[in-house]
């Protein structure tokens, strides 16, 4: 599987939802009912709302990196002599 940039929550919901459908297809239901369509609507919507935080923390501990290595580079110049 491809690694792809995706940051839109109702992006990785519907990823995920076509996903699980794929799963329930090669188990070889051919139609799932009622029930089972709003449990994977359930179950999406809780994992792309965990995977949006999660990649939300990732995103802020780079940065964070970022910012710190920068600082770390700007602090340690040697001072010119005139």
């Amino acid at each position: 599987m491809e690694k792809q940039a995706i940051k839109d929550k109702k992006a990785i919901r519907t990823k995920l939802n076509d996903s699980l459908h794929e799963t329930i297809k090669t188990l070889g239901v051919a139609k799932s009912g009622k029930k089972v369509e709003k449990l994977l609507a359930k179950t999406s919507r809780r994992l792309a709302a965990e995977v949006i935080s999660r990649l939300k923390k990732e995103s802020k501990k780079m940065h964070k990196a970022g910012t710190k290595l920068k600082k770390a580079k700007v602090n340690h110049r040697e001072p010119v002599a005139a």
